[in-house]
């Protein structure tokens, strides 16, 4: 089916397109559009005012002359977060900068805000009203959208949403409501949602448990059992194990938050923030997360080991190999050659980061990180994989 946001010569008027894509996503305005182009470096990097005022009928009549075969729709953030901007925008253009050409872009926009039929931005309270958000996004999308039937009470903190058009994909991004109204929107927001339009009805389901809207602040190893419980009753995954009496009660560093992060055609990426430590992050496809995300439930992912013990630096290596591994780790150092065993790792670890302590930092897809490996000529990477 047919892209609604996307026009190519033969595909019918270009007027009628135009005014399509002006009643869903523009709505009325009073100002017209404005048409940009001719390029010029230094001082127009984003070109000059070509044209003002005109009409859908004008717009197409003036990207004819100008034998423009393509055009799409793209949306970004603006500078508040009720005041979305929109582009339509062709869909081959010159290469741009510059040593560039100087070319026309020929980038049209409204005049005024745009408040069209479909929403670019919503007001989140409840898994209810994102479903009614995303439900009016359907019009936008080559196979429509869903009705989604989620329930839930009031989130613990109300969130903005927001669409973002590419070329290629679609970005869904949801922060929270205060900060979306108080800086406007922003792609690196505590959610972020990436799809190809024809799949985004797909994955945007997989926004309707709380737990994935959500941070969570955990305090025990069995907080984040009940968590990543959550995740995976909503997400179609099979439930993870409980973690032990021992393993349960062990602690997580200090002010730990999880939240899933990003959503990019159906794996999810989940973050644990933690204070005065780096982020840990894992990684996998959704409907699978009870499998990929099991290693969280060992308590030793979330321990710090300090540099001074050797023996004790490499049963904390082996813990970590075998629980997100699955046995024996390879460790990798950038800027070394060779492989090493973790006790191998553990004799070199001090002598190169003196006075550190490491922990993971990133864990999935059949290798893991550490965090903390500074060295007096600046970061190094350490990565651990499966043994042969």
């Amino acid at each position: 089916m047919r892209d609604p946001l996307e026009w190519r010569a033969g595909d019918g008027p270009l007027a009628a397109w135009l005014e399509l894509a002006g009643e869903l996503l523009a709505g009325p305005q009073p100002d017209g559009y404005v048409v940009r182009g001719d390029v010029r470096w230094p001082d127009q990097p984003y070109g000059v005012e070509l044209a003002r005022g005109l009409t859908p009928a004008a717009v197409a009549g003036l990207l004819t002359a100008e034998g423009v075969a393509g055009l799409h729709v793209r949306t970004s953030g603006g500078r508040r977060f009720a005041e979305p901007h929109l582009e339509i925008a062709p869909t081959a253009e010159p290469g741009l900068g510059p040593d560039g050409p100087g070319a026309r872009i020929l980038h049209v926009t409204p005049a005024g805000v745009p408040a069209g039929t479909v929403p670019l931005a919503g007001r989140i309270r409840t898994p209810a009203e994102l479903a009614g958000w995303l439900g009016r996004l359907s019009p936008l999308l080559p196979g429509g959208m869903p009705g989604f039937d989620w329930a839930g009470t009031a989130l613990a903190e109300p969130l903005g949403a927001t669409l973002l058009l590419r070329r290629d994909s679609v970005l869904l991004t949801l922060q929270p409501l205060e900060a979306a109204e108080r800086s406007g929107a922003d792609a690196t927001s505590r959610l972020v949602l990436t799809s190809r339009a024809p799949d985004l009805a797909e994955h945007a389901a997989l926004l309707g448990p709380p737990a994935v809207l959500e941070e969570r602040t955990l305090s025990t190893v069995r907080d984040l059992g009940r968590w990543l419980g959550e995740l995976a009753a909503g997400w179609g995954s099979g439930p993870p194990p409980k973690p032990g009496r021992l393993a349960g009660a062990a602690p997580l560093p200090r002010a730990t938050r999880a939240s899933v992060r990003r959503i990019e055609d159906g794996e999810a990426e989940l973050m644990l923030r933690r204070h005065g430590r780096s982020e840990l992050w894992v990684r996998g496809p959704a409907p699978e997360v009870a499998a990929w995300a099991l290693p969280l439930l060992e308590p030793a992912v979330h321990e710090e080991a300090p540099a001074g013990s050797r023996r004790r630096l490499t049963r904390w290596l082996e813990r970590v190999g075998g629980a997100v591994l699955g046995g024996p780790a390879v460790w990798t150092v950038s800027g070394l050659a060779a492989p090493l065993s973790a006790a191998e790792l553990a004799g070199r670890l001090p002598a190169l980061c003196p006075g550190r302590a490491f922990a993971v930092d990133r864990a999935g897809a059949g290798e893991l990180t550490l965090g903390g490996t500074r060295t007096a000529d600046g970061w190094v990477t350490v990565t651990g994989r499966r043994a042969p």
